[in-house]
């Protein structure tokens, strides 16, 4: 036995209270005058001493409970030896089911259950088993029990899904979740054994030899030959109206097969977009689609194959094409004459993704239409007035991006409206000198993947004092702000500090401008964090640059994100097949998700490999067998701790209401006439 707090024996010296107490019960003796006791009797002195010894008792109780109070808080540890509670004839029977998404072809998943119920129904005596199932990752379904029907109950809630399974990394899971057995291993692993699902490095599978235990892998393949199974490997949209789809036989079964081809937008079947054809036994065939016609905005392709094989799932595939004309996007501007307002306008409608440039007098403005634009820009943010800055302010606060520059108008002017930077000493400029890019932060979307900031002739800037708010992207000689960021509130304010009218630097005719220009709107608006396509299991990221999340619906119609979340930077885990809906200020965005392609590869991995995944888990076995005398000494050193203050506790409640009942029985008076 050990103390982990011995220094509260100390406390054992608190026992002299209760004794000292009852020292003070005892009978104090007044003597009074009093004429003459000749003629009284003697009084029986035995009720006295029988009193105080109920007194004893009383205060008996009362020190154990000072005793075992100290003893708690010292926290007593038995050490047991763990051989005591696991023989060494005991085996684990650690039961792993393959759920992932390959599981759901023919009546593999039912094979699967049916084989871990047989493994349960074979117990020994002595045995113990835990059921974990295996795909994106692995869960843990019932922890070691004796009783098989938990296992069995265990295995009536289990499903196949979507995921796709790799097995080094499944291994790796299994060595952290079965490290506290001590019994002897053998890892049931049922699965499919797709070629897909290999760890690229053999030893990756190998597990881990367990606390000096030995471990076995016991392989159940549900499948032992190839099966045909045709997927749908891409579908790509050509060209406005065109689609070119790829089909291919995922196995090695030579089977050809008929098979028809049809092509649905936004559920809708269009006519003339089915095609029959042979499929090959190997190999990926193309079809092409012409004349289809797209709805504005995202559209839903659902593509299926017909008739469906034995793994059905994958014979439908889920694509987006954005069919959007370009984006609107308003410039504010107090010349929309100005070299400025038209160098910005070319750069945006020139860009990969195109926008739509709505010009707006700064001075005629309508405020209440900013709520319909994800983003805007300024050319001089100095000619916005209080009202419009106020406005703009609210504008970005719920969630809202502003790209800006400054200009003349903000000559005189103290501080940056809306971004709220400090304008040091009013313009700083020189004929002579040129002001040079001295740094640029390049992991930032918006400078990622432009080059040529250097090449700038910059002969003209505002003084401005970054704080600790805004994140400087790009720095001049003399640490003087060029590019900065601000979070404000849910939204983004970009400031570029220059003038876009040629003539304080050459940035606008370099062409570098417009690719900064792009990048700029497509980090402004989100857009570069939704990729359309994605695989089950992946991870959307949303709102990762100081946005809103926005609303996320599943492909049931569920909302995944409560109102808090909408407001937060999120990663939602796409665990479903189809559309995914995301809804953001001025925008209603879908996202298509298919299983993983490796999924339908029902290729099996080679029956030599699996004898020798097997013969290396026992040769790692057999590693640690020859040292068994240190995996023993070990043990020994390392005995199961077993803490029993709890018990004290409950001892303690006992004797307080021991001691309760029988003080107040003892100290009660009686009132009633002798």
């Amino acid at each position: 036995m050990s103390l982990l707090s011995p220094l509260f024996l100390f406390a054992l010296l608190g026992i002299a209270l209760p004794i000292w107490l009852h020292r003070l019960q005892t009978n104090a003796t007044e003597r009074e005058k009093f004429s003459s006791i000749m003629f009284m009797e003697q009084s029986q002195q035995r009720v006295h001493i029988r009193r105080k010894l109920k007194y004893l008792l009383l205060m008996a109780l009362r020190i154990l409970f000072l005793i075992l109070l100290v003893l708690a808080f010292t926290k007593p540890v038995f050490f047991v030896d763990p051989e005591a509670a696991v023989t060494e004839d005991m085996t684990h029977h650690v039961i792993v089911l393959d759920t992932s998404f390959s599981m759901r072809e023919g009546d593999s998943f039912e094979q699967a259950i049916a084989l871990a119920q047989g493994l349960a129904d074979d117990m020994g005596a002595d045995d113990i088993a835990s059921l974990y199932t295996a795909s994106g990752s692995v869960e843990t379904i019932s922890t070691a029990t004796a009783d098989p029907s938990i296992i069995s109950g265990g295995l009536n809630n289990i499903e196949p899904d979507n995921g796709r399974l790799d097995i080094g990394a499944m291994v790796t899971a299994l060595n952290s979740l079965i490290t506290n057995s001590q019994a002897n291993f053998i890892i049931h692993f049922i699965s499919d054994y797709q070629q897909s699902g290999q760890a690229i490095r053999f030893a990756d599978m190998v597990p881990d030899v367990i606390n000096g235990r030995p471990v076995s892998l016991s392989i159940h393949q549900v499948k032992t030959e190839e099966v045909p199974n045709w997927s749908l490997t891409s579908v790509e949209i050509t060209t406005a109206d065109t689609i070119r789809i790829g089909l291919k036989n995922n196995s090695d079964a030579e089977q050809s097969a008929e098979k028809t081809v049809s092509l649905a937008i936004n559920g809708l079947e269009q006519q003339n977009l089915t095609q029959t054809f042979a499929a090959p036994a190997d190999g990926i065939s193309y079809l092409t689609f012409e004349n289809v016609v797209f709805e504005e905005g995202d559209n839903r392709l659902d593509v299926s194959v017909s008739p469906n094989d034995s793994l059905p799932e994958d014979d439908t595939r889920y694509t987006v094409f954005d069919n959007s004309p370009p984006a609107p996007v308003v410039l504010l501007s107090s010349d929309p004459e100005s070299l400025a307002a038209t160098y910005i306008t070319t750069a945006l409608e020139t860009a990969p993704r195109g926008y739509q440039v709505e010009l707006q007098n700064i001075n005629d403005f309508d405020p209440r239409i900013l709520q319909r634009y994800p983003w805007i820009v300024i050319d001089d943010i100095g000619a916005i007035n209080d009202s419009l800055a106020q406005n703009l302010q609210s504008y970005v606060d719920g969630g809202g991006s502003i790209l800006a520059a400054v200009g003349d108008r903000a000559l005189g002017q103290t501080t940056i409206p809306v971004g709220g930077q400090t304008i040091g000493g009013g313009l700083t400029f020189s004929r002579n000198t040129i002001y040079n890019v001295q740094r640029v932060n390049t992991s930032h979307p918006v400078l990622n993947g432009s080059v040529g900031w250097n090449n700038l002739a910059i002969s003209r800037v505002l003084p401005i004092e970054a704080d600790d708010d805004s994140n400087i992207l790009i720095n001049l000689n003399g640490d003087i702000p060029f590019l900065l960021e601000r979070n404000i509130g849910l939204g983004r304010f970009l400031l570029l500090n220059t003038s876009l009218n040629n003539t304080w630097s050459d940035l606008p005719v370099k062409p570098v401008f417009v690719s900064f220009i792009a990048e700029a709107a497509r980090h402004l608006s989100n857009e570069e964090l939704l990729v359309k396509e994605q695989a089950v299991n992946s991870f959307l990221p949303l709102g990762q640059n100081g946005g809103s999340s926005g609303q996320v619906y599943n492909p049931s119609g569920d909302s995944l994100l409560s109102l808090a979340d909408t407001t937060q930077a999120q990663n939602i885990q796409l665990t479903e097949t189809g559309y995914y809906r995301i809804v953001t200020l001025g925008r209603d965005i879908l996202i298509a998700v298919n299983p993983d392609a490796r999924e339908s590869d029902l290729s099996l991995m080679d029956a030599q490999a699996l004898q020798n995944w097997e013969t290396m888990v026992a040769g790692s076995t057999g590693n640690i067998e020859l040292i068994e005398g240190v995996a023993v000494s070990v043990a020994e050193e390392d005995p199961v701790a077993i803490e029993i203050w709890r018990v004290l506790l409950i001892l303690l409640a006992v004797i307080v209401l021991t001691e309760s009942l029988l003080g107040n029985r003892y100290l009660r008076f009686d009132t009633g006439n002798s």
